[in-house]
């Protein structure tokens, strides 16, 4: 059996993990490793991606890598008996609120000198909106190329009305433990570049 034939809420006992090479590594990279504990959690509304729940944390996976995860269903844990648990969060005011514009006041602070640009990287799961905040950030200002040895799309450009700032739209990651070439660039990116700012785009859904 494997981890895309569980149903939402099932849990089930990791015991072989297939793939070759970094795909295998970067199963490991994620804790998808023989003898864990696994729950499926629930499938994307298209199917696929599928999240799950391993060492108290959650993850998501694609359908043709989840095939190559072999289980053991742990029994008494039929997804009608024991569905998936979703446990509600109180609404916490941010750290900052009421500290009289903490993050906001230059003075007693160490601001950046206002002649250096500003360097952000959007990062994020493929298709979770980074390029939509992109377009929204920069309108027109936008330059498409390629990463330096790489045939894949490189897109930066400046906020609108900033004009010293540069913000670049990173191909889809799910790990710094990458296995595909855009995963590659993007983790390079973020290393080597070393950006003013890092906006994780994350999908509430």
């Amino acid at each position: 059996m494997y981890l895309n034939e569980l149903k939402a809420g099932e849990r089930a006992v990791v015991r072989s993990v297939g793939g070759e090479g970094a795909l295998r590594q970067h199963f490991l990279d994620m804790g998808v490793i023989p003898g864990a504990e696994i729950t499926l959690v629930k499938f994307a509304p298209m199917g696929d991606p599928i999240e799950f729940r391993i060492h108290e944390y959650e993850l998501t996976l694609r359908i043709d890598d989840a095939k190559k995860i072999g289980i053991e269903k742990l029994p008494g844990w039929e997804s009608d008996q024991h569905p998936a648990v979703h446990i509600p969060h109180e609404p916490t005011d941010h750290p900052g609120l009421g500290e009289g514009g903490r993050y906001h006041v230059r003075q007693g602070e160490h601001p950046l000198p206002d002649s250096q640009l500003l360097t952000f990287a959007l990062a994020g799961n493929q298709n979770c909106g980074k390029t939509t905040l992109f377009n929204q950030l920069t309108g027109s200002n936008q330059h498409v190329g390629n990463f330096p040895g790489v045939t894949v799309d490189q897109k930066s450009g400046s906020i609108r009305g900033h004009a010293n700032t540069k913000i670049t739209d990173l191909p889809g990651i799910y790990s710094m433990s990458p296995y595909t070439e855009e995963e590659i660039v993007s983790r390079e990116f973020i290393l080597r570049e070393q950006p003013t700012g890092i906006i994780n785009i994350v999908d509430a859904t």
